[in-house]
């Protein structure tokens, strides 16, 4: 666990000293092993860090040093000490942050930008913090929505598969012998139960292939137009990724436009940071019509994802100069309506998989069964 207090600030050095000397150096992590990988909540842990140590007047370079002391994941602190050396060599500190591009978001480095520019880091560094904090509020929802029905899709998967490889072939030795009819499910059953034994590794190859091919597919440009086409058109899921999208989008705008950051530069961002090529183009076309001297709104009236009541909202912002706060409640109407969602689908989808799960199991049962029902015919060859 963490210490994410400050209580390690006696071990803080000052700048002058060699990265090796400091507590938690790199001569400190020689017999640390493999550094850790760097997730989400390892950079919302950093920023929330520096915003509180910032806002109490520690030097960046200092707070950097002390933030890095007191983790005990290898991984972030590696990242830390670079940044760390980088400022203290003169290199501002979103341009630091620009050399790890792989831990740290276009959202969270742009707006280090404009703090740099208006000398207000520490409520810009809070900021992003609380913004960081309702994307993984928000990526959790729909990951939490996800999970439950894949895997028990995926027991049933699983129960169905022992069923056919080991249950059916001790029926199929029992009517083997018997010559007579079996009633059609069992037949089919039978059937698939010897074409799994027989031809397991042409299967087993067969999907191999398939997901192999999927996944550089879905990895090209238009697998991953497709893909992204497909989350925001699928049956339930869809409209709670449209709203997760929106969300992120408007969020995403609000913070940028009240801290001070271009129009264009906010609208390029959003477009980057969207999570879906469809919602993507959106933004692209939004900056396309402010550069043409239009309104950000006629780009959102256009497009069906957005809903039209929305569209009006944003629209009534720009309006009236409120744009950040009415963004900023529009993000929060669509976070709210995805937890309602999300609800309702977790409370949905358990009795719906559970009587699925029984159709499957219990229709194999019966079509098993079924020869026993008639077993005075079976037994005489009948």
């Amino acid at each position: 666990m963490r210490d994410t207090g400050v209580d390690s600030a006696p071990n803080i050095v000052r700048a002058g000293d060699s990265p090796s000397d400091r507590p938690g150096g790199p001569a400190a992590r020689k017999n640390t092993g493999p550094l850790k990988k760097v997730k989400h909540e390892d950079i919302v842990f950093f920023a929330n860090q520096l915003a509180v140590m910032v806002d109490t007047g520690v030097p960046l370079s200092e707070a950097l040093d002390a933030i890095a002391s007191s983790t005990d994941h290898n991984g972030l602190q590696a990242v830390i000490w670079d940044i760390s050396a980088q400022v203290k060599n003169g290199v501002e500190f979103s341009a630091a942050m620009e050399s790890h591009r792989k831990h740290f978001s276009e959202l969270f480095i742009s707006l280090m930008r404009a703090s740099e520019a208006s000398g207000q880091m520490g409520p810009m560094l809070e900021r992003c913090t609380a913004y960081m904090m309702q994307e993984r509020e928000t990526r959790k929802q729909i990951k939490g929505a996800m999970i439950y029905p894949a895997s028990m899709m995926g027991f049933c998967v699983i129960v169905v598969v022992g069923l056919l490889l080991f249950v059916l072939p001790r029926f199929a030795s029992i009517y083997a012998g018997k010559g007579a009819t079996l009633p059609l499910p069992t037949r089919v059953l039978m059937s698939a139960s010897s074409g799994m034994i027989n031809y397991w590794m042409y299967i087993i190859g067969g999907l191999a292939v398939t997901i192999t091919g999927g996944i550089f597919y879905f990895r090209s440009e238009s697998g991953h137009i497709m893909g992204d086409r497909i989350k925001i058109t699928m049956p339930v899921l869809g409209p709670m990724t449209r709203k997760a999208c929106m969300a992120k989008g408007f969020r995403t705008m609000a913070t940028m436009v009240s801290t001070g950051v271009a129009m264009l530069d906010g609208l390029e961002i959003t477009a980057r940071v969207s999570g879906n090529y469809f919602y993507a183009r959106i933004w692209k076309k939004v900056s396309e019509d402010v550069q043409e001297g239009a309104n950000i709104t006629q780009a959102l009236y256009e497009d069906p994802l957005i809903p039209r009541t929305i569209a009006q909202m944003i629209d009534a912002g720009e309006k009236t100069g409120k744009l950040d706060m009415v963004m900023d409640r529009v993000a929060k109407f669509c976070e709210d309506d995805l937890k309602v969602a999300v609800k309702t689908l977790t409370s949905m989808i358990e009795p719906i998989m559970i009587i699925v799960m029984g159709l499957i199991v219990g229709g194999i049962a019966m079509a098993l069964l079924l020869p026993i029902f008639n077993m005075s015919k079976v037994m005489r060859g009948n």
